[in-house]
């Protein structure tokens, strides 16, 4: 397979083309966030993006207007509602494939956070999600945090906004039943840690994933530019590659209990 790398000079983008070439691909495009965007689309199968929201939203645009219908991998952080409904109004005559974790463990817990919080009443059980990361992350609270959020407030029926909190300080409000909350820290080499906690008042679970090398994203972006290509257009995330990994097995594990 053909890949093509927008933000190819930076650390993951670095990471994109050894993994690729890791796993036998050919790297055809290597594009700076700064360069023709178009360069990206010439010979390729798939585009993988580990750059800027500025360059993602170039490139977005440029496949608005030109529609190039190549599947698309966005693993860029730090994304607005913009980006979200570029990405909507593209996926209707390609595949774009996008989470702010590419790792296949992260989208597992993911999976794991959906069934715990749908078991576990948001009346009985408080919840609570913790990240830290390197000092040099620009965006806060993570993508990734922000995903376990939405997860667990879909699956609860409730709009995340309406149930997220992001500020504590000073005298505070009593908690709302259904709060969601979220706490950053910023500090050192720490590659990324997250901790989500639903608290009862006898006992409480926690899920935590902590990664020690950016690698697993490098490995997990080229796992999804695989899946994507052979999609149909439409939006897709981890979820939905987690999902065709983890049903058959339990199907089999449930056909087992029989």
């Amino acid at each position: 397979m053909k890949i093509s790398v927008l933000g190819a000079t930076g650390a993951m983008g670095g990471r994109v083309i050894k993994s690729a070439l890791q796993s036998g691909h050919y790297v055809e495009n290597k594009v700076a966030s700064s360069d023709d965007i178009s360069c990206l689309f010439s010979n390729t199968d798939v585009v993988i993006d580990f750059s800027s929201s500025i360059a993602t939203e170039r490139m977005l645009l440029y496949v608005k207007k030109h529609m190039p219908n190549i599947p698309i991998v966005i693993g860029t952080t730090g994304l607005s509602k913009i980006h979200i409904d570029l990405m909507e109004n593209c996926s209707y005559f390609t595949p774009i494939f996008h989470a702010p974790n590419m790792s296949f463990v992260v989208s597992l817990i993911n999976t794991l956070l959906a069934l715990v919080a749908k078991i576990l009443p948001s009346q009985e059980f408080d919840t609570e999600i913790s990240e830290v990361h390197h000092k040099l992350k620009k965006d806060a609270p993570s993508g990734t945090a922000l995903m376990f959020g939405k997860t667990i407030a879909e699956v609860r029926g409730d709009n995340f906004l309406d149930v997220a909190n992001f500020i504590r300080y000073g005298i505070i409000d009593q908690r709302k039943t259904g709060e969601i909350g979220f706490s950053v820290q910023r500090c050192g080499r720490v590659i990324g840690k997250h901790k989500v906690s639903f608290v009862g008042n006898h006992e409480n679970i926690s899920i935590i994933h902590e990664a020690h090398s950016k690698e697993i994203y490098a490995v997990g972006a080229i796992h999804a530019a695989e899946w994507t290509y052979k999609q149909k257009p439409g939006l897709y995330d981890m979820r939905d590659l987690t999902k065709d990994a983890v049903l058959p097995i339990i199907k089999e594990m449930c056909e087992d209990l029989e």
